[in-house]
């Protein structure tokens, strides 16, 4: 791996493809959850371009999956923010971004708890949209792609008491936005009172 490292460093397209391209699912998960599908390519192209660009300066201080991971994700903001100033309320569809953001245990099950587990997943990734970015990105890392405290922290830059925090406030803030949501699912429409 070193020897790829050093050529790819140097300059050799092929020793960067062959020791970039295994982690090419990994990136494209994180950009995925950050973006959603739509965008998840591009995201994962601009990651791999400025990679390239920005190699010769890797000096191992993390690892290689924990550096693009830091790539992707800034690239995935800097897609939001492009977004953003398009269209200033994001919502994600309910169909595929919503079922691709939490994959599912495919193991059979009866069709009503299958689509209560659908419904539940939509009102998940809805609340989560609505979570501040930090605390989104920290749990979706967390949670989604499975990266550890640190990996979290080398990715988003802070200090892992940092990560910490947002995965603590993030899952409070969830909760209070879940609640709600049930609670507005339970009183339904009000009758008028005369």
């Amino acid at each position: 791996m070193k020897d790829l490292l050093h050529r790819a460093k140097a300059g050799d397209l092929d020793a960067f493809a062959e020791l970039f391209e295994p982690l090419r699912r990994k990136i494209y998960a994180v950009a995925c959850r950050l973006t959603g599908p739509d965008e998840a390519d591009d995201v994962v192209m601009d990651t791999f371009l400025k990679a390239w660009e920005v190699l010769p300066g890797f000096r191992g201080g993390s690892s290689l999956s924990t550096w693009l991971c830091k790539i992707a994700r800034n690239k995935a903001l800097d897609a939001l923010r492009k977004r953003s100033t398009r269209n200033r309320h994001f919502v994600p569809d309910n169909d595929v971004k919503s079922e691709m953001a939490f994959q599912v245990d495919l193991r059979q099950t009866a069709p009503d708890r299958e689509v209560l587990r659908k419904e539940n997943r939509r009102e998940v990734m809805q609340a989560v949209m609505q979570l501040p970015e930090a605390h989104r990105t920290a749990l979706l890392l967390r949670y989604v792609d499975g990266l550890s405290y640190l990996e979290i922290a080398a990715t988003t830059d802070v200090a892992i008491g940092t990560v910490m925090s947002r995965l603590f406030h993030g899952k409070r803030k969830l909760r209070v936005l879940m609640s709600k949501g049930q609670e507005d699912r339970q009183d339904g429409p009000g009758e008028e009172v005369q």
